[in-house]
């Protein structure tokens, strides 16, 4: 089986690529009987966190990596042929692809003007995760998805980002429309990114977590302190993107 994961966002600098390494090493450190297979697209051709140059690449778990300019209908062509392979091996076999969205891509793929956009989400049997921020504009973003393409994000996962303060300061989003009719009716779920220490963000940079945890950084160990600091939170990312897997066709699980 097939489920893709569409790490979205709109604005530069809501969390989307650490969610994204996150969710990533959610499924690296699973046992191997329930590790899906893994592939991962980053579509931030300008900060390129994820699959970028010391980013995520193929191996230790990892069947595939690719950078994809999704801001062009070349770019959701070649996505398309890569899921329909994909999706040809998932037949037998469970598969995860996970694509880390660009800036700004909602008004330029996501308004109809490409339009086999849907169609390659459909059939990519993607969901929308969302990493949301404490701004309305953050909230009008996503109402922009949901307007343009209501089958596409007809489920989906809300990411409070607590790198921009504690739950209760998304009173904006708490208090919107919006949150009633996708939380309180259960066709979406929501979860909490936990902060990520700046000094371990900043030594990390976009090494894999699995990589630091394995090798350290440039050779060298990491500091029994930052390590226990790196191990806490990616148990509770791992545990909090870990969501995905209870949304299906029909709703949250």
């Amino acid at each position: 089986m097939l489920k893709t994961f569409i790490i979205d966002g709109d604005k530069g600098g809501v969390g989307k690529s650490l969610a994204a390494r996150a969710l990533v090493h959610h499924y690296l450190s699973l046992p191997d009987s329930q590790r899906p297979r893994l592939v991962v697209y980053d579509a931030d051709m300008s900060n390129p966190d994820v699959c970028g140059d010391g980013g995520l690449k193929a191996g230790s778990g990892i069947i595939g990596t690719a950078m994809l300019d999704l801001s062009t209908e070349s770019g959701w062509i070649d996505l398309g042929t890569r899921v329909a392979m994909t999706a040809t091996a998932a037949a037998d076999t469970e598969y995860r692809i996970i694509v880390n969205m660009p800036a700004q891509i909602g008004t330029r793929a996501f308004d109809g003007s490409i339009h086999i956009v849907s169609e390659v989400l459909r059939e990519a049997n993607a969901v929308p995760v969302w990493m949301l921020s404490r701004t309305q504009e953050s909230i009008r973003a996503l109402q922009y998805r949901l307007r343009h393409m209501p089958a596409q994000y007809e489920i989906g996962l809300i990411v409070k980002n607590l790198f921009f303060g504690a739950s209760e300061k998304f009173a904006l989003w708490d208090g919107d429309d919006l949150c009633k009719l996708l939380i309180e009716e259960r066709t979406w779920a929501e979860t909490e990114l936990p902060e990520l220490n700046d000094q371990l963000m900043v030594m990390i940079g976009r090494r894999p977590f699995h990589e630091v945890l394995a090798t350290g950084i440039d050779g060298k160990p990491l500091q029994f302190g930052y390590r226990l600091a790196l191990t806490s939170w990616l148990q509770r990312a791992g545990a909090a993107m870990a969501q995905v897997e209870s949304l299906d066709s029909l709703g949250v699980a």
